[in-house]
């Protein structure tokens, strides 16, 4: 579904991201691991389009995703969710999860019921300012407005980060069942390397802005978690 070969992406002059090949098979489920700055964010913004410039190969479905713009790469099916979730906060959760219906190519505006089903709490709070919500919360309609385009594939940027723990399982649960159950490709940038390890069919470690160790999840051991990760 995604290949991405010898990719470099840039801010300003400064290669960020440099050398990193990788292929994501429909339905799988790829795990980006690294310290902090190392570049893991960037990764995700390239593929949407949102760096200064890239050299490379992006290909999703057959498509050449270096010469779209960041809403065609929407329209292909490419749903993101950015570190810090960046929910509209003056909006309800009921104007967020619309927002996310737009670039769907049947035009609907209707939110999918799934949604509601994964996240009660949205339902229950669906006229309520998003800016009112907790943390975890707006996690929660980050997540919620990215599945309301009907993506193809989901990148998320540390989903869990800051989050209280249950929200934390919740958050957990759902991804498996959107790639297990619903056969949703997801690319997953975080830190807790224990849930990576359980879900990832593979990962990549990254290590300034350059591919250090990639292999299936269950590689993704405590002697690589402390050599690798460890401060």
């Amino acid at each position: 579904m995604l290949e991405v070969k010898d990719l470099y992406s840039y801010y300003g002059k400064s290669p960020v991201i440099q050398g990193i090949d990788f292929q994501v098979a429909e339905g799988g489920f790829f795990g980006v691991v690294g310290r902090n700055g190392v570049g893991k964010t960037t990764l995700l913004r390239t593929l949407m389009g949102l760096t200064d410039r890239a050299t490379g190969t992006i290909r999703f479905n057959g498509q050449d995703l270096l010469q779209k713009t960041t809403p065609e790469r929407a329209g292909a099916g490419i749903a993101y969710i950015p570190q810090g979730r960046e929910v509209i906060p003056r909006f309800t959760v009921r104007e967020n999860l619309i927002m996310g219906t737009f670039p769907r190519e049947d035009g609907s505006r209707d939110i999918p019921e799934h949604i509601f089903e994964m996240f009660p709490i949205l339902d229950e709070f669906i006229e309520r300012r998003a800016g009112d919500l907790s943390g975890g919360q707006q996690q929660q309609l980050a997540i919620g407005r990215a599945l309301a385009m009907k993506p193809r594939i989901m990148l998320l940027d540390e989903p869990t980060e800051g989050i209280q723990p249950n929200i934390v399982q919740q958050i957990e649960q759902v991804l498996k069942q959107l790639n297990r159950e619903m056969g949703l490709t997801i690319i997953l940038v975080e830190q807790n390397t224990r849930f990576v390890r359980e879900v990832a069919d593979e990962f990549l470690l990254i290590e300034k802005g350059r591919v250090s160790l990639r292999g299936p999840g269950e590689a993704l051991t405590g002697e690589v978690v402390e050599k690798y990760l460890s401060i």
